[in-house]
């Protein structure tokens, strides 16, 4: 196939993906228009009321076009089971996973189950659980990029020995775990220098620039890889 028609098809499913992006986003912020519409709230500000939309665009269109390998049976559950862990790890670190307490008891009842509305969409609802062990508040936003990255983590996993590097990004660095802790860490004035203060004020949106480069290194990965390796063979 010619060259010139390699880059026109090139060209034309950037276009085509972009377009579904943006619709996709425009989507979910009209709805986040009508719901706080009906609520009131649209965040403390504007960019806490888009960021929940850019997690939830970004996932969706990773887990929409992430293919994982075909492989034998034994890895595939070997790498889910690896990446229940990663994901159990993550809900944690990330205040959506921990220990049993009472705080909720208001909200859920004898059943131990609730739901909160009191933020902006893509912030709740907010569904709780209480139990003898543990507690979970999913966060919607939250929760759907954790999802999205340990799935791209599972699929890296399938074909590590070629994509090393995706593999040990998704494993090791986990931006998207740490950086919801960093958030709070910052924003609870661990130190009382400007510089800190201007960080913690804007945890969230440093998460979402993580967790953006993140996920693009993982779905990336491969092509990564070859650069990677055409670089070490100049």
């Amino acid at each position: 196939m010619p060259q010139a028609t390699l880059e026109s098809d090139h060209v034309s499913r950037l276009l085509r993906s972009s377009t579904w992006l943006n619709l996709l986003l425009a989507a979910q912020l009209i709805a986040g228009l009508v719901y706080a519409y009906f609520t009131g709230d649209m965040g403390s500000r504007w960019t806490h009321f888009v960021l929940p939309f850019i997690w939830f665009t970004a996932s969706l269109w990773v887990i929409w076009r992430a293919r994982p390998e075909t492989t034998r049976r034994v890895y595939r559950l070997g790498a889910a089971l690896v990446v229940a862990l990663y994901l159990i790890v993550m809900f944690y670190f990330s205040g959506l996973l921990g220990p049993s307490t009472s705080h909720f008891g208001q909200l859920t009842g004898p059943n131990g189950f609730g739901i909160t509305w009191g933020r902006s969409l893509g912030w709740s609802p907010v569904f709780v659980y209480t139990g003898d062990l543990i507690t979970v508040s999913l966060i919607p936003y939250q929760a759907v990029g954790l999802f999205a990255l340990a799935y791209l983590v599972y699929d890296a996993l399938l074909d590590f020995s070629q994509s090393a590097i995706g593999g040990i990004v998704g494993i090791v660095a986990c931006p998207a775990c740490v950086s919801p802790l960093f958030a709070v860490l910052l924003a609870g004035g661990l130190s009382g220098s400007s510089t800190m203060l201007l960080l913690g004020a804007y945890g969230y949106e440093i998460a979402t620039v993580l967790f953006l480069v993140t996920i693009g290194i993982l779905y990336h990965r491969r092509a990564l890889t070859r650069q990677y390796h055409r670089f070490r063979t100049d």
